[in-house]
């Protein structure tokens, strides 16, 4: 078996692809440090923490407009320059507003977060999500693995209209895999189960038309690099051994050294 010094690997699949269940695996197996992008801007929103040195300023740009005497508007184009900036308001505020959090302000939050993983074999979660961010990505580090989860959208459509909580205790059920005794009843409590707007069908099948749309672009990019590595399948765990047989080529398995099988 032939092992790298450091493992990069970016795991990238659609909502209810069975990303979280497989990273928790490979964190499991091999070890390596997991950095999820949700995760990070939640904790930075959460706790408002500068996340920006004055050493490594952030630029963006926005157009400003002025009216001037004679009624004409003129627009120009403000370079901004932000340091120590609370980003986790600043990313709320993106978020507040239904929009993208551009593409510099996350690329920073994440590059600032991987400095203190130089050290490590890492796993990137959600990012990059944007051509633009793979390529700052590849100026700062040399992601040398891209797992992609190939579930077929209706896999999945099927998977997460088929899930309902019960909202006071957080309970979830699958009317596919676990549904509970009584349909449309939480198992302890009696009381009605709800479906949550993002697990509604339309929601769903918006939600995977944008996924689509913004990183088929990110997939073929690592395809021209040679980097990818997808996995096709339905089910997670049918998906998983061949994940593990394909890192095993280049990490350790440091959780069971002595188990004959992944679980």
């Amino acid at each position: 078996m032939v092992v790298s010094p450091l493992l990069r690997a970016v795991i990238m699949g659609p909502p209810g692809s069975g990303k979280g269940t497989v990273s928790a695996r490979i964190i499991k197996h091999f070890g390596v440090k997991h950095l999820s992008s949700g995760d990070l801007l939640r904790d930075n929103m959460q706790k408002k923490t500068v996340a920006l040195s004055e050493e490594e300023p952030l630029y963006y740009c926005t157009f400003h407009g002025l009216s001037d005497r004679t009624g004409i508007f003129h627009c120009f184009l403000l370079k901004v320059v932000i340091s120590c900036v609370e980003v986790g308001i600043l990313a709320k505020s993106y978020i507040d507003q239904g929009r993208l959090i551009p593409d510099d302000i996350m690329t920073q939050l994440m590059l600032t977060e991987l400095k203190g993983l130089d050290q490590y074999n890492w796993l990137l979660d959600g990012f990059p999500r944007t051509v633009a961010q793979a390529e700052a990505l590849d100026k700062e580090c040399h992601v040398d693995t891209v797992i992609d989860l190939d579930v077929p959208f209706e896999t999945i459509k099927c998977r997460l209209t088929a899930r309902w909580i019960h909202p006071a205790s957080g309970r979830v059920y699958n009317l596919e895999f676990s549904p509970p005794k009584v349909q449309g009843i939480d198992d302890i409590t009696g009381e009605p189960l709800v479906q949550r707007d993002d697990d509604k069908p339309e929601t769903v099948s918006r939600r995977l038309q944008a996924y689509d749309a913004q990183t088929k672009p990110v997939l073929e990019y690592y395809r021209e690099k040679g980097l990818l590595k997808s996995f096709s399948g339905t089910e997670t765990n049918k998906i998983w051994p061949h994940i593990y047989a394909f890192l095993q080529t280049k990490l350790p398995d440091v959780s069971q050294k002595n188990a004959a099988t992944p679980r």
